[in-house]
């Protein structure tokens, strides 16, 4: 029987740190992560890069990393308020900041000769317009056709949400479907209590951080990857597990 149901499993934060770099690789190894998402300028992200060339099949997206033109620490760290950080965004000198870090890590990663699967962004902040347009545009030049997308805005741990009006969410659907970006049809964050048994039909994502040691929410999350009913109730339900790549091919586009 086909699946009617799919999902990608992907991991973020790649590079971040060694126990994150093994836990998102033991995942992998047991066929749980099915994606993940790398840091370029992280402090272990040639470990990582190292890690992925031993590992053939293993798929990698970019993930784009401006914190730092936000004026966002970890952990939760806010300097502006959200009135203030959209003055910002608005200013004539952030649009070509943004567009310059995107080209810079996207360069950075595509100079390893690895193969883009897909980008997203840390804190989820291409859920801001002012990031999701130079974003896509990017994605356009450097001819990578998948992104994660939620029209219905984006949590944010120890930080104020990204919310997307409904005029907002069709705007950038619009701008995805004009460009041939490709994005699954729902987003899951652990964070949220969820079931694998109410996994719509079509592709979801559902986004993880896993890591060895560390942070406790990072572990829970490792721990939920590595119980053994996890991927039995994957199994039972019948969901087939793919990656970003896949999107770019039938039955999905």
């Amino acid at each position: 029987m086909v699946p009617s149901r799919f999902l990608i499993i992907n991991a973020d934060d790649l590079g971040i740190s060694p126990e994150v770099n093994r836990g998102i690789f033991t995942a992998y190894e047991q066929g749980v992560v099915t994606d993940s998402s790398l840091m370029m300028q992280a402090r272990y992200t040639r470990e990582a890069i190292e890690m992925i060339r031993a590992a053939p099949s293993f798929r990698v997206g970019i993930h784009i990393n401006v914190d730092s033109l936000l004026g966002w620490k970890s952990p939760g760290q806010e300097r502006f308020s959200r009135p203030e950080l959209h003055k910002i965004m608005n200013g004539p000198e952030f649009v070509p900041k943004v567009k310059h870090a995107i080209a810079e890590q996207i360069e950075g990663f595509l100079g390893t000769g690895l193969i883009p699967s897909h980008i997203d962004t840390h804190h989820h902040v291409h859920g801001f317009p002012q990031i999701f347009e130079p974003l896509t545009e990017a994605m356009v030049t450097y001819g990578i056709k998948a992104i994660r997308f939620n029209k219905r805005g984006y949590s944010l741990m120890g930080r104020d949400d990204i919310l997307i009006t409904a005029e907002m969410a069709q705007w950038m659907e619009d701008a995805l479907r004009e460009r041939e970006i490709a994005y699954p049809q729902l987003l899951i964050d652990p964070l949220v209590p969820f079931s694998l048994q109410e996994i719509p039909v079509g592709v979801t994502e559902l986004m993880v951080h896993p890591s060895s040691g560390g942070d406790l929410w990072r572990q829970k999350d490792f721990a939920m990857l590595m119980d053994p009913h996890f991927m039995r109730t994957v199994r039972e339900e019948g969901i087939g597990l793919i990656s970003f790549s896949e999107l770019e091919s039938p039955p999905f586009r």
